[in-house]
C-alpha cells in the first residue's frame, strides 16, 4: 500500500476568474434590485427592464442568472434571510432562555433596519414578506422560541400562527417607522418590546430583565456585524 499523498487537483486560473465574474454580476443584479425595492422608489410595478437600465447591463446578462424578476427576487429574500440567521445566531445561542431568543429576534431585525435603512426597506416589502413566510428558516426559528417559552411558561398563548404574525407584522411597522427618523429609538424599540411580548403574557419583571440583557449583547457583540454602523451604535435609552 503507498504511502503516498495526492496532490489536490489544480484550479485553472481561467475557471477560477470566470466564476468570480460571474459571482460579481450576480452580486450587482442582487444589488440593483435591492436600490430599486427601497421606498420612494417608483417601483409599483418594477420589471426586468428597469434592473437591466439600473445595473447596465443587457437583458441577455441578466437571464442569465434569473428566469425572471421573481426569481431574482427571491434569490435577494435568501441572501438576506441567510444573513440574518447567521447575526441572529451569533447573538443569541440556542441555549439562551427561549424569552431571550425571541425578545433578541425582534430587537435585532429593529436595530438593523435603524442601521441599514436599505435592507429596512427592501425587507418591509410585500414581495420579501411573501418569501419570508414560505421559505423562511428564521421564521421556523422564531417559532421554536416562542413554541419553547410557552411550554416553559414564560408567554401564553394559543395559537403560534397568531404569536408569530403578531411580532413579524409589528416590527414590519416599526422599521418603517424607524427608517424614516424623527423619534426617539430606543425608547420606541423598547416600548415596541415590552408591548408585543405583553400581549404574550410574558412576565413584566422577566421581560424587563430580558431586555436589559437583550441590549448589553447588542452593544457586546453588534460591532463585529457586517452592516453595524459605528456612528449608530446602540441607541441610548
Amino acid at each position: 500500500m503507498s504511502d503516498t499523498v495526492s496532490a489536490p487537483p489544480m484550479i485553472d486560473p481561467r475557471s477560477r476568474a470566470a466564476a468570480l465574474r460571474r459571482e460579481r454580476m450576480r452580486d450587482r443584479l442582487l444589488d440593483t434590485v435591492l436600490d430599486l425595492y427601497q421606498p420612494g422608489q417608483a417601483n409599483g410595478h418594477l420589471v426586468i427592464d428597469d434592473v437591466i437600465r439600473a445595473a447596465d447591463v443587457s437583458r441577455g446578462s441578466f437571464y442569465k442568472y434569473f428566469d425572471s424578476l421573481e426569481a431574482a427576487v427571491d434569490a435577494l429574500g435568501e441572501r438576506l434571510t441567510a444573513g440574518m440567521i447567521g447575526d441572529y445566531r451569533r447573538l443569541f445561542d440556542d441555549d439562551d432562555a427561549p424569552l431571550l431568543r425571541a425578545v433578541g429576534g425582534a430587537a435585532m431585525t429593529m436595530l438593523r433596519a435603524w442601521h441599514d435603512p436599505r435592507w429596512g426597506g427592501f425587507t418591509c416589502r410585500v414581495d420579501y414578506v411573501d418569501y419570508f413566510e414560505r421559505a423562511s428558516s428564521f421564521d421556523l426559528m422564531v417559532r421554536d422560541a416562542l413554541d419553547d417559552a410557552r411550554r416553559k411558561g414564560q408567554m401564553d398563548f394559543v395559537s403560534s400562527d397568531m404569536a408569530v404574525d403578531l411580532i413579524v407584522g409589528v416590527t414590519i411597522e416599526a422599521r418603517r417607522r424607524l427608517m424614516r427618523g424623527g423619534i426617539a429609538p430606543r425608547s420606541y424599540m423598547d416600548e415596541m418590546l415590552l408591548r408585543i411580548f405583553k400581549a404574550l403574557d410574558a412576565p413584566a419583571v422577566t421581560l424587563a430583565a430580558v431586555l436589559d440583557t437583550v441590549w448589553l449583547r447588542l452593544a457586546r457583540d453588534g460591532p463585529g456585524l457586517a452592516w453595524w454602523s459605528v456612528e449608530q451604535g446602540v441607541p441610548v435609552g
